[in-house]
């Protein structure tokens, strides 16, 4: 299918667009403006040179001050960049700190997650908390848009801000959750303004819903489409280096992968790794595509937004094996049990090397006979994380950007948690011991939080993974459903107490099965 206009790609330098494609919607409609151009960034992430030959003269910072506040959704499927791309544009591209999983709050682009109601709940409570600190016996309280929920109080407090803000939400894939945030009480409600200061606001939604139904005229769809075939085996080659092969070759296995930036970039990861020294596996494009009909894959069409499911699980599981030639089979058990968490970043020290040995048997081998020590060590966890980083199948991060700090963050791409979920699914009793790992993990920490209030930074951390696991507890073994069910109540109870009575009840419904709150 031919790129058109109308759809965007991602892909990690050098593809960027200029931010003015987030301008207001009424001289935007759904579809890209013919001057939003594409530019190459020069060196690493950081500050994008672009020509802005279509646009206007003038300020456009200053343009959009006290006019309606622009909201713009980037749809598309799993792995296609949209919140990498939706972060961008909102010139976290020229931050020093640039991750979609674990985003170093600026004074002024906001980073939300909305993939359930708990955690949309507690984000917005969360982002109107830090917006109005010190500042409400000032503006002598007044509340534009009232203080009644969440998004009454979160918009309140973005709109009576005296710089420009970005709102990012992240996740909306819900149907419902969307039709509730565009209603009149919504987050994305009509006619959102700011009065007259300096700058501008606009919101900036990611989403999995590209119907155009699914949204109301006076909000801006773009869809996040995948590269075409040339783009895409040039950024094959990129990553594999030249010595894997022609052109034509890339083109044709990036064909094979639909274009996709999430199986490009694991692939390209893969053939990278095969063309160092202690690399066993295919280095070139015809041998690898050899592996993908070895492991009897069906090939995505190419243009389709996404492969086909059993491609993805193909690339995974042949990174998987790469990982398990050089030593590290570790890699494959810890992708299983990080594909129970949610899409949401977490801190690494959540995994304990100790109790993973306890909850995951043979997750490092059998342990001698009368050796009371763990067999999972500190190391071979660092190890497992650095090699699925490497491959594409892991993000890791810190503060500082150093690998080996005991705070670094984790999350998996949802797409990848999917296709290891579903390769559990062949093995029901494999898939119980690492789901209910997953359970026990975040029953110590929601514990350890209890009886330790200066831990009680956990409770928001916890609450979107609780809530991830909490869609699987029809199939759940009994004993790891009251622990899950413990968990939430700790962690509802924390929320409460932390002043997120609205995350809380939430949380409580969807575990327990209660009615909907809403």
């Amino acid at each position: 299918m031919p790129q058109t206009e109308g759809h965007l790609q991602w892909w990690e330098p050098p593809f960027y667009l200029h931010p003015k494609q987030f301008g207001a919607q009424e001289r935007y409609g759904p579809t890209v403006p013919s001057y939003v151009v594409k530019a190459r960034a020069q060196g690493s992430r950081g500050r994008v040179h672009v020509t802005n030959s279509g646009a206007g003269a003038g300020s456009w910072r200053g343009r959009w001050a006290g006019t309606s506040v622009p909201v713009h959704v980037l749809v598309g499927p799993a792995g296609t960049g949209k919140t990498l791309l939706a972060l961008d544009r909102t010139h976290t591209g020229s931050r020093s700190y640039f991750d979609p999983y674990h985003w170093n709050e600026g004074s002024d682009v906001h980073f939300v997650d909305a993939h359930d109601e708990a955690s949309l709940a507690a984000g917005l409570t969360d982002l109107a908390r830090r917006l109005t600190d010190g500042r409400a016996a000032k503006d002598g309280g007044t509340m534009p848009y009232g203080g009644r929920t969440p998004e009454d109080r979160a918009l309140s407090a973005l709109v009576r801000s005296p710089k420009s803000w970005v709102l990012l939400l992240d996740g909306l894939d819900d149907p419902r959750m969307a039709a509730r945030a565009w209603s009149p009480v919504g987050l994305l409600r009509r006619h959102l303004r700011r009065p007259f200061r300096n700058g501008f606001g606009q919101i900036v939604v990611t989403s999995r819903l590209d119907d155009r139904a699914a949204w109301p005229p006076w909000i801006t769809v773009t869809p996040v489409g995948p590269l075409p075939v040339p783009a895409a085996g040039e950024q094959l080659r990129r990553r594999a280096g030249a010595t894997a092969g022609t052109p034509e070759e890339a083109e044709r296995l990036a064909g094979r992968l639909g274009g996709h930036p999430l199986a490009l970039r694991i692939a390209g990861n893969h053939l990278h790794a095969g063309t160092t020294p202690a690399g066993s596996s295919a280095c070139t494009f015809r041998a690898y595509e050899a592996l993908l009909d070895s492991a009897a894959a069906r090939c995505g069409e190419p243009g389709t937004g996404a492969p086909q499911r059993e491609t993805l699980s193909a690339v995974c599981e042949l990174a998987l094996d790469l990982a398990a030639r050089r030593g590290i089979p570790e890699a494959r058990p810890v992708l299983r049990l990080l594909s129970w968490f949610a899409a949401s970043s977490f801190p690494g020290e959540l995994l304990v090397p100790e109790e993973l040995d306890r909850l995951v048997p043979g997750l490092s081998g059998d342990h001698p006979d009368g050796d009371l020590a763990p067999s999972f060590t500190g190391g071979e966890l660092h190890v497992a994380v650095r090699t699925l980083r490497s491959l594409g199948l892991l993000h890791t991060f810190g503060p500082d950007r150093a690998v080996d700090r005991q705070d670094r963050h984790l999350a998996v791409d949802p797409a990848v948690a999917q296709v290891q979920r579903d390769a559990l699914g062949l093995e029901p009793a494999q898939a119980a011991v690492f789901r209910a790992a997953a359970v026990e993990l975040l029953h110590r920490r929601a514990v350890s939080a209890t009886y330790d209030r200066s831990r009680a930074w956990w409770w928001p951390v916890l609450l979107p993974h609780v809530e991830a696991l909490a869609r699987h507890l029809p199939t759940m073994e009994s004993a790891s459903a009251e622990r899950l069910r413990d968990t939430a109540r700790r962690v509802a109870d924390g929320l409460r107490h932390g002043g997120q009575g609205r995350a809380a009840v939430l949380l409580r419904s969807s575990v327990e099965g209660g009615l909907d709150p809403g």
